[in-house]
Parts: C-alpha cells; sequence; structure tokens
C-alpha cells in the first residue's frame, strides 16, 4: 500500500542528518586547520543548526508536494494497484466507505478481515441461473449468507469470483454438497454462456462470457477471475449473480445432477 507521508519525511530527516553531520565534520576539520577559536566555532555551530532547519523545513515541503502528487496521480496509483492484495485494495477505496463505518473502523470498533461467500446451486435441466436468490438460507455445504444479502453494518470490497463445476456418478448422487468442486473441468455449455452480477438494481459486472473462469492460466487458483475494478457489494441489498448458457445440461452417460459453486473473494467489515 501507499507509504504514509510520515514515513517518507522521517527517512528524508535521516539522510539529512548525515548530510548534515558529514558537512559539519568537514567544517570542524577546516577550523582546526585553520586555527579558528572556539568563539569562531560556536558561531559557526549556529549559522549552521540555522542552515539544518530552513533545510529541513524546505526537505518537508517537497516530500509533501511529491507524496501528494502521486497519491492524485492515476498512473501511479494503477502501478500501486497492480499486484495488491485484497486487503491493499479495500484501503486504497476507504474513503468511499460511509463516514460511520470509516470512524468505527479508525477507532477500531470495527476490523477488516479476509471474507469468501458461496452458493451452490443445481443447474440440472436449467439454462438460466440465479446462483444467489432471496430464498436462500445459512446452511453448510449450500451457502454462507441469508437471503443473498449482506448483514446490515456489513461491507464487502468483491476482488475475485471463482465459478466451480460438479456433477454426480449417479442418478442416486443427487445432493451437491457432497460434490468435489473445482475437480470438473468446466464444460461447453458453461464455457460457451455468459456471466452476470448486479447489486439491487446497480450492474457489478456486465454480461461476460463464461470463458474467463478457464482454468488454462496455471499461475492462479482455477476457474478464478479476478476484477480490474474490484467492487463494493453494500448491507440489505440482493447480490444476483447470474449464469446464463446457450443449452441446459441433462442427466446422462456418467454425468448427473450437475451443479455449480460460485465463491466471492474479498475484505469484508466486521466487529472488532
Amino acid at each position: 500500500m501507499f507509504p504514509s507521508v510520515e514515513d517518507i519525511e522521517g527517512l528524508e530527516e535521516v539522510i539529512l542528518d548525515r548530510e548534515e553531520d558529514a558537512l559539519d565534520k568537514e567544517e570542524d576539520q577546516d577550523d582546526a586547520v585553520e586555527g579558528i577559536g572556539e568563539l569562531g566555532r560556536s558561531r559557526r555551530r549556529g549559522r549552521r543548526r540555522s542552515r539544518r532547519g530552513r533545510r529541513r523545513t524546505s526537505r518537508k515541503r517537497a516530500v509533501r508536494r511529491s507524496y501528494n502528487a502521486g497519491q492524485r496521480s492515476t498512473a501511479v496509483k494503477t502501478g500501486l494497484t497492480t499486484q495488491l492484495t485484497s486487503k491493499g485494495q479495500f484501503e486504497l477505496r476507504r474513503q468511499q466507505l460511509p463516514a460511520e463505518i470509516q470512524k468505527a473502523l479508525k477507532d477500531a470498533r470495527m476490523q477488516t478481515v479476509d471474507s469468501a461467500i458461496y452458493t451452490v446451486k443445481s443447474i440440472k435441466d436449467k439454462s438460466d441461473i440465479d446462483l444467489m436468490e432471496a430464498s436462500d438460507d445459512k446452511k453448510a455445504g449450500r451457502t454462507n449468507l441469508n437471503r443473498a444479502q449482506l448483514d446490515s453494518g456489513k461491507y464487502f470490497l468483491l476482488t475475485d469470483i471463482v465459478l466451480e463445476y460438479a456433477h454426480g456418478a449417479s442418478e442416486e448422487d443427487n445432493d451437491p454438497a457432497d460434490f468435489a468442486f473445482g475437480q470438473f473441468a468446466l464444460p461447453a455449455q458453461i464455457l460457451n454462456g455468459t456471466f452476470e452480477m448486479t447489486l439491487g438494481t446497480k450492474v457489478i459486472l456486465p454480461e461476460i462470457s463464461c470463458a474467463v473462469f478457464d482454468d488454462t492460466d496455471t499461475t492462479k487458483r482455477k476457474f478464478l477471475y479476478k476484477l480490474s475494478n474490484p467492487k463494493w457489494l453494500k448491507p440489505s441489498m440482493d447480490i444476483t449473480p447470474k449464469l446464463n448458457m446457450p443449452k441446459a445440461i441433462n442427466n446422462s452417460d456418467k454425468v448427473f445432477n450437475p451443479a455449480v459453486k460460485i465463491t466471492l473473494l474479498g475484505t469484508v467489515t466486521e466487529k472488532a
């Protein structure tokens, strides 16, 4: 994350002190060679202290001007955010939160923690699926979110989306909570489909190709799409990710009761 201006000022002061100490040593040596008495040396030291004070003030002003310009620079921010963690992305956007949430975080009444919101849905015989719904209730193996909404006071910065697929080994194997998500490649019906997501009526992610969830990039988690533009999910608003496929996946040879799991990764506010 962006270093604080105090950190940079402290570093500049250390460098300045080293420079001044070296100059003082050289001038003391010159004074000794020239035979300048203690009174003359005392006057010179006074002038040096005044000079050091002026340089310190000037250096601080220059640091703050450069720092503020860097904070406002889109180019600098873009460079800094390339490898930011979810926590770093959150801190970069903290000022976008409501004032009361910002104050609670500052006063340590709230904290930020990693979060992964997930829901498992059957997609058998369906081509258009709401992956989170108002009828959802928390249940292990199904979802950890009630009513497809964040609880009051919670703000979630969404940075990554994972879409995984699985199916049963037989007709009787029909409970998605027993499936090994992440072990199956995405079928053509999903890869050729689209994904979109809204928060209430606000677009979080417009309709995009599900090919973004393909697992060909071995440098990242499988089936993960990283948002270049992280989005806030706000409390008490419907979170509605949707999967739209060109055709449904039906029970067929060795593919029974197909299902998907969506996981929203990011950083969320919690009580401290």
